[in-house]
């Protein structure tokens, strides 16, 4: 499969199909493009594929129906720089970082609560929903997390433990 190198990450079009659920992608398929995130290396996409019942050949077809590109590719516009002075000195020294905000993380969250959980009404979730605060919203998630590691794969449960986490502002 030539042009899966690198990493790839969602394009303009990527992102709409995942905050609109249009519903042009069947339901695995649009669990994978979720997991495109700039940072997972394109083997790992495949075996996320293979994971999620898809032929190894999704990553491509994604890329061919303009949902991902690779990193870097011209056409990106979610890039954000901070200031020398905005990042702690354990940050990734990167060049490419997102926007985060506690609303982003609270809606990355309940996106998965109900991927995983099946239903939009569970009490850990509602207690998200009242979450308004960095505290709760933490504590929302370590019980969410708690339930999780009953269910899931270690790898699935480290993977939506990390995207959250990238998700939240950076604490000062």
């Amino acid at each position: 499969m030539k042009g899966l190198v690198g990493r790839f990450e969602k394009t303009v079009a990527g992102r709409q199909e995942i905050t609109s659920r249009i519903g042009t992608l069947d339901r695995r398929t649009r669990a994978l493009l979720i997991t495109v995130d700039g940072r997972t290396s394109v083997g790992d996409l495949l075996a996320r594929a293979l994971q999620l019942g898809l032929e190894s050949d999704a990553v491509f077809a994604l890329q061919q129906e303009g949902f991902i590109q690779h990193v870097g590719e011209l056409g990106h516009v979610s890039d954000v720089q901070p200031s020398a002075g905005s990042l702690p000195s354990g940050a990734k020294q990167n060049s490419r970082f997102r926007k985060r905000s506690l609303a982003a993380a609270r809606m990355y969250l309940m996106d998965v609560m109900v991927r995983t959980l099946g239903t939009a009404e569970h009490p850990i979730r509602t207690r998200l929903i009242e979450a308004t605060d960095p505290g709760s919203v933490e504590q929302a998630f370590e019980a969410f997390l708690e339930m999780l590691r009953e269910t899931a794969t270690p790898s699935v449960v480290a993977h939506i433990e990390e995207s959250f986490r990238d998700q939240l502002p950076i604490r000062q």
